[in-house]
């Protein structure tokens, strides 16, 4: 006879097994549907389930990490903590029990920053070339920085290393077949990724063995893109016919990175750079050509740059005036990469100090989690927090960091002169009730160091940005299927601007009990439906290079019904890559999987 014994750990309900089979033929098998639900806990919960038959007796063990429903909306602050900050936040009324939950962090050094940055960075969409090289540049630069700075911890230089020989692997899996990177690795290779990628290897050798050969002919390649006038040839697919950068910026970043990593005889296509940009007003613009000719040893001409980049500087330290970026962001990514390769030119020299320190100290309000933005934004923000450190480093005295709310004191924290790691500050969790609150930190001794506060609640759907220039919606065909039956999800992606997109991007959400069919994932990828896929948990994330304008993509995602239970899947959204504050959010799928009779 068989008997079940079933033990549930905080924050699960376990239905009783009034049914379960009481015996077994011999060599048969059986199978029993328990039904779980989660409450309101948060954390991670164990289930363990005992069959005992006679003198026999199994148990089977499974941890169950359990997060609040639907998707956090965030509130971030940040800057630069001199003596005291204070922020003002609203929690509505409206949100998931429970799901409120804070974040507060000080960064007594750049390494600190990036250790957030990493971790942030990866919690994104990993598919593409860009996406590998953008959690996997704040390990290049965070090994940098430990290779100038003592009293690092040992463990955290080894964890750096070994996720940078991981990274490395992966990224030189996408060169292309005839040479030269590409988001995806197909041919042809793409000029400016491909430069981004030379800048990034060049990096990397400093802290690792890299290909030499492969730098070597990577650089040969874009060399041999030149077009003879000043400038380089594009390749022709679709993502240059609309999602292309403008041709004078491209040429500015892919000489930017040459002359980074050192390549001669440019002379040509410096000389067409300080053409364009004596006729152009454009900050980002500006701020590419000035790094690049100083390094050039134009330095007049680049100092002059410098100087329309400190006219072109807002009061509150961004620089403003860009029109677009080699990967055509917009909104803060755009603010972030403009400001950022405006603050490196300033710390070349010596006449910009009083612009550089606003610039950081804005660089320093943007983060957010460790995030500058888009990934493009959050490495070119690195960059120039590892360099403002090495051109400005202070020494910093001991002190602590308190933490106020609604006035009261929460917590306390110390740290030595020496310390490198991020100061964090405990989760205001229990105390995050809707209504207006006011946080704030204070520090007495120390120095100015950046810090970031976070509070963030759940809702089922995030509200969508009304600037939102891709749409997205699902849908099943039916509300209930039976275990084992296909299901098929309706998805439908639509460009809303009557201009070409550069990339974008749809997460869809798979309610649980359905799992995807790899082999169609791939097939949408060689009908040309969609240019990427990967799966990432319970989310399917579509990419295109570019977005015609008013494109409208159409396809479906097959599934099979594997799970029986009623389940209600994450909320979808798509965005574009290199502006992604602005998402569109579709409620998410709901479906009940009957059990095989």
């Amino acid at each position: 006879a068989l008997s079940y014994d079933v033990e549930v750990g905080d924050g699960l309900m376990a239905a009783a097994l009034a049914d379960a089979p009481k015996t077994l033929t011999a060599a048969g098998s059986t199978r029993v549907l328990l039904p779980i639900r989660a409450g309101e806990f948060r954390g991670e919960a164990t289930l363990r389930v005992t069959v005992n038959a006679g003198s026999y007796r199994d148990t089977v063990v499974r941890p169950i990490r359990i997060v609040p429903a639907g998707f956090p909306i965030e509130h971030a602050f940040g800057g630069v903590l001199e003596g005291s900050a204070e922020h003002t936040f609203t929690i509505p009324e409206k949100v998931i029990v429970g799901s409120a939950t804070s974040e507060a962090a000080v960064y007594p050094t750049p390494l600190a920053s990036m250790g957030d940055a990493m971790e942030a960075l990866l919690r994104e969409p990993g598919g593409c070339f860009e996406q590998t090289s953008s959690s996997n540049y704040p390990n290049v630069m965070a090994l940098q920085y430990m290779q100038t700075h003592t009293g690092v911890d040992p463990r955290v230089v080894a964890k750096a290393k070994a996720m940078l020989e991981r990274g490395y692997r992966k990224l030189v899996s996408f060169e292309c077949k005839q040479r030269g990177y590409e988001w995806f690795g197909g041919d042809p290779g793409h000029e400016a990724l491909t430069a981004y990628g030379v800048l990034e290897f060049h990096d990397m050798a400093q802290v690792m063995d890299v290909d030499r050969e492969m730098i070597e002919r990577t650089r040969d390649w874009l060399l041999g893109r030149r077009d003879g006038k000043g400038g380089f040839q594009r390749n022709s697919r679709a993502l240059d016919s609309f999602g292309r950068a403008p041709q004078d910026i491209t040429d500015a970043y892919i000489l930017w990175a040459l002359l980074e990593t050192e390549t001669p005889n440019l002379d040509k296509e410096l000389a067409a750079l300080k053409a364009r940009v004596q006729e152009s007003t454009d900050s980002y613009l500006s701020a590419l050509a000035a790094n690049t000719l100083f390094l050039a040893g134009d330095v007049a001409e680049a100092k002059r740059l410098m100087k329309r980049l400190a006219n072109a500087q807002a009061k509150d330290g961004h620089v403003g005036g860009a029109k677009t970026t080699i990967t055509r962001s917009g909104g803060t990514s755009l603010a972030v990469e403009t400001t950022a390769l405006a603050a490196l030119a300033w710390l070349r020299v010596d006449e910009h100090a009083a612009q550089v320190e606003k610039a950081m100290q804005w660089i320093a309000s943007r983060c957010q989690r460790g995030r500058f933005g888009s990934t493009q934004s959050t490495i070119l923000a690195l960059k120039a927090i590892n360099t403002y450190d090495a051109k400005r480093a202070k020494v910093k005295a001991p002190g602590t960091v308190t933490l106020f709310l609604n006035g009261q004191p929460i917590h306390e924290a110390a740290f030595t002169a020496d310390h490198q790691g991020t100061i964090r500050l405990p989760d205001l969790r229990e105390k995050l009730t809707p209504g207006t609150h006011t946080v704030r930190l204070a520090m007495e001794g120390g120095g100015a160091m950046p810090y970031a506060f976070a509070v963030r609640y759940n809702a089922l759907t995030p509200a969508s940005s009304d600037v939102a220039p891709v749409r997205v919606t699902t849908s099943l065909p039916m509300a209930k299927v039976g275990e084992g039956e296909p299901v098929e999800i309706n998805v439908k992606v639509v460009s809303t601007k009557n201009e070409g997109q550069p990339m974008a991007v749809a997460i869809v959400g798979l309610p649980g009990g359905l799992e995807a069919r790899a082999k169609q994932l791939k097939e949408l990828v060689k009908e040309g439906k969609v240019d990427f896929v990967e799966t990432r948990g319970r989310d399917v994330v579509l990419y295109w290079r570019s977005l015609a304008p008013e494109a409208v993509h159409e396809l479906t995602i097959d599934t099979v019904a594997e799970v029986p239970g009623t389940y209600e899947g994450p909320a979808s959204r798509a965005y574009l890559y290199y502006t992604d504050e602005d998402k569109h959010w579709a409620d998410g799928l709901r479906i009940e999987i009957e059990p095989r009779k």
